[in-house]
């Protein structure tokens, strides 16, 4: 697959494949793929941000995910566009927010939004761990606002 970053402040964009398995009898993505979707940008949107992510790196957990449905995703071709940023950053843990896009033109329809929160940890305590300064930089410089899930609209 292909890596795109937009000089957009605040995002990464990833160009994540769509699978023949990942349509359902009604023809259109299942939405547990979309969870897949999110997590191929994620580890993209990772490794560009904090590089190679081996010993060196603090580990994370997925803690939360939260998926607005907008519109049914068809099955398209091989290709669907996911917009990722760093929407919140606490003590040990951090949100991203995603768009579920197809394209990256203006005009591009949004199929979902999404929140995740990530919990940096300590691998021999399994405990919650402060996110390092370092970590908190490179998050800082992919922070913009949260994306507009139905929840908080309400």
């Amino acid at each position: 697959w292909v890596t795109i970053t937009l000089p957009i402040v605040g995002a990464f964009v990833a160009e994540v494949p769509l699978r023949w398995s990942d349509m359902d009898a009604n023809r259109h993505v299942n939405n547990v793929q979309f969870l897949r979707l999110l997590e191929e940008a994620r580890v993209l949107g990772m490794r560009e941000w904090f590089g190679d992510l081996g010993q060196d790196k603090q580990p994370l957990l997925v803690a939360r995910s939260e998926i607005d449905y907008l519109q049914q995703l068809p099955y398209r071709g091989p290709l669907i566009t996911v917009a990722m940023w760093c929407s919140r950053i606490a003590g040990a843990s951090f949100d991203l927010s995603y768009e579920v896009l197809s394209s990256r033109d203006d005009d591009a329809v949004v199929y979902a939004r999404s929140e995740s929160t990530l919990v940096t940890f300590d691998k021999e305590t399994q405990r919650p761990q402060r996110i390092t300064a370092e970590t908190r930089a490179d998050l800082e410089r992919y922070f913009a606002d949260p994306v507009p899930m139905k929840r908080r609209t309400r």
